[in-house]
């Protein structure tokens, strides 16, 4: 996403998207695989376009589009590239003009799509993840790394286990343990690389410490505050086979970090009305899709986690909970954690 933000900073590409297009975000991920007419729709435009086809050495269909209403493809790319996103914007501005007329519209329309809020844990905890390379005292990352070395997430929490982070009885000076399933999350799902790309999640043995506290610091009024303190260690060898020359890649790679933050409670409404944690400490190795064997570490990573807002962007599903429709008859949501991994077990 750092990489998409790069040329969406632009101000010639912000120009183009904003007055001449109706921009539209969406994960591909699902949208690749999904089946229902949504699916449908995207998988025609895509076809088109730069990835079309393509199989090897992934199959994936990220990038941007530009298409018409009726999905009538105009152009697409993948890039970070401001100069070639502006190029490919013109292009379908150019086609659109001139009535481009290849692929024709899509088989099906999205008139009458409904809104699908995909599993968003309603009444619960949803929190916004930024991840960010911290300074470092010799720093020998090329330029265009150190501008976008960042990136976002989000991380959902259920009713119950938001309700579970308050301690009892509401004195100061109560503490509490997180449940597991709150600490296996954030640390198998959270607290990954994710700063350049798409790094695995943690394998459930590489929790090797996982802890996380919650202690009252004050109850005067409806208002509830908590004192968040813990630390996670992770620690594994990564491996995978490059699919480009078939060798193979091993690289130990953990992350051993401090957690720290803050936290408000509203007793009136049963929920956070503010939520910062820190997690700080180093990180080492790679991953086959977070672009790190040109900076092995160990060097320090920071992950801040935030309470997300209501917007239709914010309710966004966390990158490792692929949520998408079997079928279109089917009303009900999948959830599939990546690698078939349960996000919300443990």
């Amino acid at each position: 996403m750092a990489g998409r933000a790069q040329a969406f900073s632009d101000p010639t590409v912000i120009a183009l998207a904003s007055e001449q297009f109706i921009p539209v975000a969406e994960n591909s991920s699902a949208l690749e695989r999904q089946q229902d007419d949504k699916g449908v729709f995207f998988r025609h435009v895509a076809e088109q376009g730069h990835y079309g086809g393509r199989t090897y050495p992934t199959g994936t269909r990220q990038g941007s589009y530009a298409f018409t209403a009726e999905g009538q493809f105009l152009a697409s790319v993948n890039t970070r590239d401001p100069g070639r996103m502006a190029e490919m914007l013109r292009m379908a501005l150019d086609r659109w003009q001139a009535g481009y007329d290849h692929g024709g519209p899509a088989p099906v329309q999205l008139v009458t799509s409904r809104a699908d809020d995909r599993g968003y844990p309603r009444g619960g905890l949803a929190l916004q993840l930024v991840a960010r390379d911290l300074p470092r005292a010799v720093d020998t990352r090329p330029d265009d790394w150190r501008k976008i070395a960042w990136n976002i997430d989000y991380a959902w929490f259920t009713r119950d286990e938001a309700h579970a982070l308050i301690p009892e009885p509401r004195a100061v000076g109560t503490r509490k343990a997180a449940p597991w399933s709150i600490v296996r999350r954030l640390a198998r799902f959270h607290l990954r690389d994710f700063v350049r790309g798409e790094p695995f999640a943690w394998p459930e043995e590489a929790i090797r410490h996982g802890e996380l506290w919650s202690e009252i610091i004050d109850a005067a009024g409806p208002m509830t505050r908590l004192a968040l303190r813990g630390a996670v260690c992770l620690e594994t060898e990564v491996q995978w086979v490059r699919p480009e020359d078939g060798e193979e890649r091993r690289y130990p790679s953990g992350y051993d970090c401090t957690l720290y933050g803050e936290a408000t409670w509203d007793n009136a409404q049963s929920a956070f009305t503010a939520f910062e944690l820190a997690a700080v400490g180093q990180r080492w190795g790679a991953n086959q899709y977070n672009n790190r064997e040109d900076d092995l570490g160990p060097q320090p990573l920071g992950i801040a986690f935030l309470l997300a807002g209501d917007t239709p962007s914010d309710r966004t599903p966390p990158h490792c909970l692929r949520t998408w429709r079997q079928s279109r008859e089917d009303a009900r949501p999948s959830r599939v954690a990546v690698a078939q991994q349960e996000y919300f077990g443990g």
